[in-house]
C-alpha cells in the first residue's frame, strides 16, 4: 500500500484533549488526501462497574465506548466533510492498539492528555508511550486553537534511530 492510501489513526477517549487532536487530524487528512481512522481502544473502564447493564447483551461500557468513537466520528465529518472517516472500538489497551493501528498507517496522532484525575497526573502516558515506540510518525497535539495554528511559531520534533 502507498502511504498516501494508508489513513491517519487518531486516538479518541472523549477527553477535550483527545477531540482536540481529532480537529488537528481532519485538517491534515485533507490536506494530504489520506482517510481518517478514529481509534478508541479502553480496558481500564471495564473494571469501574459505574452502573449495571440495562441490557446485559449491550454493556454500559460498550454503549458508552460506541458513543465516544460516534461522537468522535460526527465531530470529524463537520470538520472536514470531504474526508472519509471511519472509528472503531476496540477492547484493547490504548497503547497496543494503537502501535498496532500505526503498522499501517501514515501517521498516529493523539491528544497530550487523556480523561480522568489520574490521566491527568500521568502527563499523558499513553501518548508518550506511542510516541516512544511508533513505527510510523507521531504527532501529538497539544493546546488550543491559537497554538494548532502555528500562532507561537513552535513545534518539537523528536527524531529516533532508524
Amino acid at each position: 500500500m502507498e502511504t498516501a492510501d494508508l489513513p491517519l489513526v487518531v486516538g479518541v477517549d472523549g477527553s477535550h484533549y483527545s477531540l482536540q487532536a481529532v480537529d488537528w487530524a481532519v485538517e491534515a487528512a485533507a490536506r494530504h488526501g489520506v482517510p481518517l481512522r478514529l481509534i478508541h481502544a479502553s480496558l481500564w473502564e471495564r473494571y469501574e462497574g459505574i452502573a449495571p447493564a440495562a441490557d446485559p447483551a449491550r454493556p454500559w461500557e460498550l454503549i458508552r465506548d460506541e458513543e465516544i468513537a460516534t461522537l468522535a466520528a460526527e465531530r470529524a465529518h463537520r470538520c472536514g466533510p470531504e474526508v472519509k472517516v471511519c472509528a472503531e472500538v476496540l477492547p484493547e489497551d490504548p497503547v497496543a492498539a494503537l502501535l498496532r493501528a500505526g503498522r499501517d498507517a501514515s501517521g498516529l496522532v493523539t491528544g497530550s492528555r487523556g480523561r480522568g484525575e489520574l490521566a491527568a497526573l500521568l502527563l499523558g502516558s499513553v501518548s508518550l508511550a506511542v510516541a516512544a515506540r511508533a513505527s510510523c510518525p507521531v504527532t501529538v497535539v497539544r493546546g488550543g486553537e491559537p497554538n494548532r495554528r502555528g500562532a507561537f511559531g513552535r513545534i518539537v520534533l523528536g527524531v529516533g534511530e532508524t
